[in-house]
């Protein structure tokens, strides 16, 4: 089945191959016709000279010069006078002193060569059977058609093999508008053609990689809240028993107050990454001093850090940074709040700020647990948990966050980490 592309570069192919024809058959007959010309001069002069040789060196009548001389292709013959509209003044004089005359009439296409044998004149000319100009007409107008039928098929069969990859691709993004992501073209060549089939291919993966996100998304959502969920449900029933004693209904309603602030902090936090993609640049940026925003986080969770008897190093240089204020003190407490989280008893937490002439650099380290290759890659991933038992509080949010947030203000996070050794968060921001 032809596609409109391939009848459009059909129909271009023929129009550029008629006009090419139009052009170019004209030009052929010109440069084709003067050859012929040239070849029937130097033919026609020839067989003249061999007449004037004839004569001088044999017995031999004209007619009997003329009867050997004469061919297929030319016809020789004796006249006793020139008709005055056949030859010009001029040229009946050149004739009589002795010259060959050559004359070429345009209109009959006639080409004659002239000269005379003592009282007589001998013409030879073109056989009327052998028409030089014709079959050289024919055969160039036949080959040049023949030429733009072969380039008509070839051109047919190089359309579908430039268009069947368009098709394929044209086939497969119907199929991924439907929402079937793992559709791939095997198209290997080297062309733009093949760069568009290559960045298709990437284009499905990087889809079907999108839906898996966002399945995974929408069940991690649905398990972070069916659990607190689950529990202040469980824990409600049993307030309904009178049979409890007094510490039992302050332990169960301590843990539905404790469930009820995680359930609120996964809405905020929801809500708050929501925002934020859907944010491009930071609406309130202000100068403010960077390493005191650091050390009143590091109070705001001095319970936290107190609790476990950590031992805090603390090294920070006088910078300022122009930024969204309040988004940045989400950044340390989410990083502290890690680092403190994932620290054993009795261990340390360093935090360092300093500032280079290209960046702002902060780095926060523990000596905790750490993490493995695995979940080092996934860890800026929503709602991912490198706990997978969930023995630590926390809803895998918060370090989704901080990279976006980062994001926004132009800069950026890594992680270093070795399982039982500790982890390393460096954060560059623009200055």
């Amino acid at each position: 089945m032809m596609t409109k592309l391939s009848i459009k570069l059909i129909l271009g192919f023929i129009t550029i191959m008629a006009i090419s024809f139009m052009i170019s058959f004209p030009v052929t007959l010109f440069f084709g016709n003067s050859a012929i010309e040239d070849e029937l001069r130097s033919s026609q002069k020839s067989i003249a000279q061999s007449i004037l040789q004839l004569n001088a060196q044999t017995q031999l009548t004209i007619d009997e010069i003329i009867h050997i001389t004469s061919n297929f292709m030319y016809t020789v013959r004796e006249v006793e006078t020139l008709d005055k509209d056949y030859v010009t003044n001029t040229q009946l004089d050149a004739i009589d002193k002795g010259e060959i005359i050559s004359i070429f009439k345009s209109a009959s296409r006639r080409f004659d060569t002239i000269f005379k044998v003592g009282d007589s004149y001998i013409i030879i000319d073109l056989n009327q059977e052998s028409n030089l100009f014709a079959t050289f007409k024919l055969r160039t107008g036949f080959s040049l058609f023949l030429f733009i039928i072969i380039g008509c098929l070839l051109v047919i069969a190089t359309a579908k093999l430039i268009v069947k990859p368009i098709v394929e691709l044209s086939l497969a993004t119907k199929k991924v508008a439907k929402g079937d992501f793992d559709v791939q073209l095997d198209y290997k060549r080297q062309d733009e053609i093949g760069d568009l089939a290559q960045n298709f291919n990437l284009m499905a993966k990087e889809l079907n990689s999108m839906t898996y996100l966002r399945r995974d998304f929408i069940s991690s959502v649905s398990h972070e809240f069916k659990t607190p969920l689950a529990s202040i449900s469980g824990f409600a029933k049993l307030l309904h028993k009178d049979n409890l004693s007094l510490e039992e209904r302050k332990e169960y309603t301590a843990i539905i107050i404790e469930e009820t602030a995680r359930l609120s902090k996964l809405s905020s936090n929801i809500l708050r990454l929501s925002k934020l993609e859907n944010q491009v640049i930071m609406e309130q940026k202000v100068k403010f001093s960077l390493d005191e925003q650091i050390r009143k986080c590091i109070l705001l969770l001095e319970s936290q850090w107190s609790k476990k008897d950590l031992l805090l190093n603390i090294d920070l240089e006088r910078v300022h940074f122009i930024g969204d204020e309040e988004l940045m003190q989400q950044v340390w407490i989410n990083l502290l709040d890690n680092a403190i989280k994932f620290s054993l008893p009795h261990g340390a937490i360093s935090i360092i700020l300093y500032q280079t002439p290209h960046c702002i650099t902060v780095k926060i380290s523990d000596n905790g647990i750490g993490m493995d290759t695995e979940t080092q890659k996934r860890l800026f991933e929503k709602f991912y948990q490198g706990d997978r038992s969930h023995a630590t509080s926390g809803n895998g949010l918060g370090l989704s966050l901080v990279e976006r947030i980062l994001q926004l203000c132009e800069g950026s996070i890594r992680v270093e980490s070795t399982p039982n050794e500790g982890s390393t968060f460096t954060i560059e921001l623009p200055i």
